[in-house]
């Protein structure tokens, strides 16, 4: 009973400690935030180079709600950009069209070339950006299958594509796997395919591939149809080879976005490789190859 008097006593002690501590107000001088270019443009092997330029935003700014708002709010109509290959320097156009992604500019004057390094230059809102990248030769595809969903034993019917292929032996290659459904329009990027040959140089390697990203896609829950492939899509599955620079931006992008709102997670800056400014000038190659979803 003594012992019990005792714990009690202390009990009561802490209690009256948590309930009767001070609270001290912190005030935190937040930096203002800087005007910058943001700039994500490609250019890939053998297509005209795409370039969207926009405006950044303060973190607490109110961010617009419509479509259109966003346009007259960040998108930047009259830059003026030009890429040049080393030989010849090209003005780029904006354009706008009805279908994604919408708009950007562009010249039908050259296309990308492998083994070429391509300079891009953006000037608006008196501010000049420049970024430099290359195009890196594409890597075949050994093989695609389809297979089941291996984290659910139960699953008969959901699965992933894989993806097969030899890392040349040379070190500093990296790829990104973009994907699309036979009926959907475009190839997007696949979250979490971002990755080097750090470890697999000159190795033959495979990885899995679930649902490409789509742009403007808002889910609030997991819907397993829309993450997985199901047995009888067709899937066309792009290998992409990107610089190292750009590698670098997509992968720590994705990191960044995946520890958004995890308060586990350790803050991850975007490596950027737009001097001046925000976001990628990315050169890529690739291989396309298309399969059922098919069980042996």
């Amino acid at each position: 009973m003594k012992k019990l008097s005792i714990f009690n006593t202390v009990l009561v002690f802490v209690l009256i400690i948590l309930f009767t501590s001070c609270e001290r107000v912190i005030d935190i001088e937040l930096p203002n935030d800087e005007d910058l270019l943001v700039v994500e443009g490609t250019i890939e092997l053998g297509e005209f180079p795409k370039v969207l330029v926009t405006r950044n935003q303060g973190f607490f700014n109110n961010f617009p709600s419509d479509f259109e708002g966003f346009i007259d709010a960040f998108v930047i109509k009259d830059a003026i950009v030009t890429v040049s290959d080393g030989a010849q320097t090209f003005n780029l156009t904006y354009i706008e069209i009805p279908i994604y992604p919408f708009f950007f500019y562009t010249s039908t004057d050259f296309t990308g070339e492998f083994g070429k390094n391509y300079k891009l230059t953006v000037t608006a809102d008196n501010k000049t950006v420049k970024a430099v990248t290359s195009i890196k030769p594409p890597v075949p595809i050994d093989s695609l299958y389809f297979g089941l969903n291996v984290f659910d034993v139960n699953e008969d019917s959901l699965g992933f594509i894989y993806l097969e292929f030899k890392d040349p032996d040379t070190i500093g290659n990296a790829y990104r796997i973009y994907a699309k459904k036979r009926m959907e329009p475009f190839f997007f990027p696949v979250e979490g395919t971002t990755f080097s040959d750090q470890f697999i140089n000159g190795r033959n390697f495979s990885i899995f591939s679930g649902q490409s990203d789509k742009p403007f896609g808002i889910q609030d829950t997991f819907v397993p149809q829309e993450f997985f492939y199901k047995l009888g899509d067709t899937v066309d599955i792009r290998l992409a080879s990107v610089d190292y620079t750009t590698y670098d931006f997509y992968n720590t992008l994705e990191a960044a976005a995946g520890g958004n709102g995890n308060p586990f997670s350790a803050p991850t800056i975007v490596k950027s490789n737009i001097e001046g400014g925000l976001g990628v000038w990315a050169g890529l190659s690739y291989t396309t190859q298309t399969v059922i979803a098919k069980l042996p």
